[in-house]
């Protein structure tokens, strides 16, 4: 990969940060149109993007920022109020920019629908707000400024090359052990504004670790004001000379979003002039005839130079606090430190290095365990990140969903600190997305009048939160609606053929039948409608990231729908079974309790198999040598342990020998010969060097008919 192509690789990145932000910010300002500040960081973003998107050749998407930012710049200028109308143009330029953004990354011909329609509504707007403005400015004004050149004393064509000898000249004077002396000229091309860059910004950058800077501009080509254009570059030449203590290398990054020819650099030897002093340099500095030359910045302050004896390196102490790190290579880190973790479980769980009473040893092996520990915590800490950008992106998915619906509703957010797996928050959107939608256009009350005639406000509450439960992260999305209807549920699944009436469903049981595909109890359907339209797609987008879904509910007053995931997807926390000499693994997540149970609450049923009473529940009885057909001597159920687990289908029993303990794994992908099996998840490592299957407990069972009263 080249250098410009991983400077655009960088900017792809950067831009789709910036939009995210952007998708964020403008509901922010949307709910206060008055917050200028919050304006004026969205003007910087855009501002950002537009000149980003020019440099790298995207040029329909930096067409429409362009006149976009002329918008946002003129009501952070005028800070005038924004009416409705305004305000929603705003807001929906911003998915445009969405839009135009993928457009322009899959290299499509086509732009969106409502790209042409918003642009000339966002140059009627502009047009409209500035119209007269030009024709105000008195004639008389623009003689004033009509020849910049004579002003700034340029007649003479090696103004400009003696104003940068004699700047050079002084610098040397200036020159201390450790720094470096630089002439450098710009050649900026003449759409340089258009892409985002301008003089100042450089000399910005460059005096930000600078102990001494001075620019000098070549005003000849800029053109009489009648032919001026504020938006073409006419600076085709200026140059600057810098004392820093920083290495080419570094000065140079200062330009490499431009182009080869539109910089030089090159080092000055630092000779030292004996009629030339520090004092010469600072009156030098502060004589009024400096002052014409046409120097932009000048800032060889006292503050800047080290002083003898001073540590120079203190003048870099503006380093970074965060750096970009692939989420590959956090994988391989990721992948290695669960192979340490292995050897050292093995070492420590190893029977010859037991049998070695040396204190010593023992010791090594203890401190060993420790930084292992240690180590591990540390690296999944660098994959968990906050959950608040995904809530923030279902704040937008709200306003849609409420604008769409008709529906008055508040937002509430909780939790938005908690952290989750980086892995595993790309998966989250769109299980989110079709449950909030849900929320509003089948949970909220079809209207204002709806809602008052059961004593509620006309607005609706829409609950988003995320917390820690017992080593798991649950995510959950409330709202105050009318609840779900168990008997109509019932009755839809009857005439679907998912289940016959017989049976004796808990309320948890009921409200999961919602989740099974294509299933509805909406009296009309639309592309938003139902508790169902989607639902499958969760139910299954939360399974594959090894988590379940709970839904709660009381009619009248509203639903609960949880999404129960581990902490991470790389490791499991999971209960040590033995079974007919083999070791499981069940995942804590689902295990309810365990017991031994006695020999009355057993029962077997004939073509039914064997069941445990259980609280007033039956529950089927799952022996694991069965499942994977081993041979072993047939126990009793009330001669082993029966481990209770949570499936989609209901409680089961797991019949197992002993209980090994709980441990956390290393999940291992299972090889293709293993990968049909559905009543296994995966593979871990044990200590001891062994290999444990990691049991998936809903294909333990086949469906809801095993529940019996």
């Amino acid at each position: 990969m080249t250098k410009q192509e991983q400077v655009k690789a960088i900017f792809i990145e950067e831009a789709g940060e910036i939009i995210e932000k952007l998708d964020v910010d403008i509901l922010r300002f949307e709910e206060n149109s008055t917050d200028f500040d919050l304006l004026n960081e969205i003007f910087r973003g855009v501002h950002t993007l537009k000149g980003n998107a020019n440099a790298f050749g995207f040029t329909r998407l930096g067409e429409f920022v362009h006149h976009f930012e002329d918008v946002l710049d003129y009501y952070r200028s005028t800070k005038e109020v924004i009416e409705t109308a305004q305000l929603e143009l705003i807001v929906n330029s911003v998915d445009v920019i969405k839009e135009v953004m993928v457009c322009e990354l899959d290299a499509l011909p086509d732009l969106p629908n409502d790209y042409e329609e918003c642009l000339e509504g966002i140059k009627s707007l502009i047009a409209s707000k500035k119209r007269g403005s030009v024709e105000s400015i008195p004639v008389e004004a623009t003689a004033t400024f009509a020849d910049l050149a004579s002003e700034f004393g340029l007649d003479c064509p090696d103004q400009y090359e003696n104003d940068m000898t004699q700047s050079i000249e002084i610098m040397r004077a200036a020159y201390q052990e450790g720094m470096q002396i630089y002439r450098i000229e710009l050649t900026l091309d003449t759409d340089s504004y258009k892409r985002g860059f301008d003089h100042l910004i450089f000399i910005g950058l460059l005096a930000e670790k600078a102990v001494s800077i001075e620019s000098f501009f070549n005003l000849e080509s800029v053109p009489p004001l009648d032919n001026f254009s504020c938006e073409e570059n006419y600076q085709n030449k200026m140059g600057i000379v810098l004392l820093t203590t920083q290495s080419r290398a570094e000065v140079e990054e200062n330009f490499e979003f431009l182009f080869d020819h539109e910089y030089s650099i090159q080092p000055m030897e630092p000779v030292s002039q004996p009629s030339v002093t520090v004092e010469a340099v600072e009156a030098t500095v502060e004589s009024p005839v400096a002052m014409e030359t046409p120097k932009a910045v000048q800032t060889p302050s006292a503050a800047a130079k080290p002083s003898p004896g001073s540590d120079i390196s203190s003048l870099s102490n503006g380093a970074k606090s965060t750096i970009r790190i692939d989420t590959f290579k956090l994988d391989e880190l990721f992948d290695s430190v669960g192979e340490l973790v292995i050897a050292q479980n093995f070492i420590a769980q190893n029977e010859k290095i037991r049998l070695i009473e040396d204190e010593s040893i023992s010791r090594t092996i203890e401190t060993l365990s420790k930084i292992t520990k240690r180590i591990q915590d540390r690296v999944m800490s660098l994959r968990m990140v906050a959950i608040r950008d995904t809530f923030d992106k279902m704040k937008r998915v709200v306003r849609d969903t409420s604008k769409k619906t008709g529906k008055e509703l508040h937002l509430n957010v909780m939790g938005e600190e908690t952290e989750i797996d980086k892995t595993m928050i790309d998966s989250l959107s769109d299980p989110m997305i079709h449950i909030i939608r849900n929320a509003i256009d089948h949970g909220l009350e079809a209207d204002a009048a709806e809602r008052i005639s059961v004593g509620k406000k006309v607005e609706g509450n829409i609950t988003l939160r995320a917390y820690h439960k017992s080593g798991s992260i649950v995510i959950s999305v409330s709202d105050d609606g009318r609840g779900i209807n168990k008997a109509k549920v019932l009755q839809k699944a009857i005439e679907r053929g998912i289940i016959t009436g017989d049976e004796n469903l808990t309320d948890s049981q009921i409200f999961g039948l919602i989740m099974q595909p294509g299933f509805s109890t909406a009296d009309t359907i639309s592309d938003l409608s139902g508790r169902g339209v989607g639902l499958d797609v969760v139910k299954t987008s939360i399974e594959k990231l090894r988590g379940k879904i709970e839904i709660e509910s009381k009619e009248g007053e509203g639903t609960t729908i949880s999404m129960v995931l581990p902490l991470t997807l790389a490791i499991i926390d999971g209960m040590l079974v033995e079974a007919s000499g083999e070791i499981y693994i069940i995942p804590t997540l689902s295990v309810v309790e365990s017991f031994r149970p006695e020999q009355e609450i057993v029962h077997a049923l004939k073509e039914k198999g064997e069941f445990v009473s259980l609280r007033g529940q039956h529950l089927p009885i799952i022996r694991l040598s069965d499942v994977f057909s081993l041979k072993a001597e047939r126990i009793e159920p009330w001669e082993g342990i029966l481990v209770c687990v949570e499936t989609e289908a209901g409680r089961i029993a797991i019949m197992v020998d002993e209980l090994v303990g709980r441990q956390q794994v290393v999940i291992k992908p299972l090889g293709k010969s293993l990968a049909k099996l559905k009543e296994i998840s995966g593979g871990a490592i044990l200590g001891s060097g062994d290999i444990a299957l990691i049991l998936n407990v809903d294909a333990l069972r086949p469906v809801i008919e095993g529940t019996h009263a």
